[in-house]
């Protein structure tokens, strides 16, 4: 996957940060010296040069800034993975028309201790919706998932201990950390610009083939459906619950739908299981552009980034 120089998608999703322990104290985003804090907790892990996993590959995720704005009320993180076996980048140059179709090829150099490595921004906004919940967006990079940013993240506060006080007990306590995906985007809506592909079905397998010595157990089956016509935001209602609902009768028990939206990204997007007919939202990336032309891996946190991020967070 490429990177644009002047444009990034962002996810944006809900924060929640809670003790361990019922009755302890809900950390604050930010506080004064020598006050327990999310941004200490990850501060400290990024001086200790602990903030990082190492991926099966080799490859680490690692937590390199963590900065906090008070004017604007943002936490503000700087990710990169480096790849320390990835192949080389190269640039192509086709040669004059009249030269034929040949292509020069130039491959970068790579010097001793240099990694492959790409970056992605993390913003929270200090403004709770409720105790211990604020909103904020990830960077869409190839290789930093919130799934891996979620434990670099959970790695940090768990190691940040905390006492409280608990019928005139001392407990020892931390934070937890959970990241939820903001569902922003309707079928309905989706389907203005763009496409339905496919519908998957999803039931509980049945093979009368599988021996009964009990060393193959058949799982699921699926049916992968191709959408031949046109279904659109108009009549997506008049074809899809009625093929749903007969799916049902035949025994399939999930279902889910494969989206071509209008930025040239796909979704697979589940329906609802008991409203076939009913609205679906899901989790859709917000593209952003920017003046500042970005690198595939910033050694600083970029102001014009967290202001635009800033900005799509408070829309809600």
């Amino acid at each position: 996957m490429f990177l644009e120089k002047h444009s990034r998608f962002f996810r944006r999703f809900e924060f929640s940060f809670a003790p361990r322990h019922t009755g302890a104290p809900h950390l604050p985003i930010f506080s004064e010296a020598n006050q327990f804090s999310i941004f200490d907790a990850l501060s400290s892990r990024v001086d200790e040069e602990k903030a990082l996993e190492v991926q099966p590959n080799g490859d680490i995720v690692e937590l390199m800034e963590v900065a906090y704005d008070a004017k604007s009320k943002a936490l503000k993180m700087l990710f990169h993975r480096a790849s320390p076996s990835a192949a080389e980048p190269t640039y192509r140059k086709k040669a004059r028309q009249k030269a034929g179709k040949k292509v020069t090829i130039r491959k970068a150099e790579k010097h001793e201790g240099e990694e492959q490595s790409v970056s992605a921004h993390l913003i929270v906004l200090d403004d709770p919706i409720r105790q211990g919940t604020y909103r904020a967006a990830l960077e869409e990079i190839p290789g930093i998932s919130m799934a891996v940013v979620r434990r670099v993240i959970g790695q940090a506060l768990h190691a940040y201990e905390y006492d409280f006080e608990r019928k005139k007990k001392q407990i020892n306590t931390y934070s937890t950390f959970k990241p939820v995906g903001v569902p922003s985007e309707t079928l309905t809506g989706a389907l203005k610009g763009g496409t339905l592909s496919y519908i998957t079905l999803v039931r509980p397998a049945k093979a009368d083939f599988v021996d009964a010595d009990g060393l193959f157990r058949p799982q699921t089956e699926t049916m992968r459906i191709r959408v031949e016509g046109q279904v659109i935001n108009g009549n997506w209602r008049d074809h899809l619950p009625a093929m749903i609902r007969r799916a049902k009768s035949a025994g399939w028990t999930d279902f889910s739908v494969d989206l071509e939206l209008d930025d040239q990204r796909r979704r697979t997007v589940k329906l609802d299981k008991q409203d076939e007919a009913k609205e679906v939202l899901f989790v859709r990336s917000d593209e952003l552009n920017f003046q500042t032309e970005l690198d595939a891996c910033s050694v600083d946190i970029v102001d014009e980034v967290v202001t635009k991020v800033l900005s799509l967070i408070r829309q809600g």
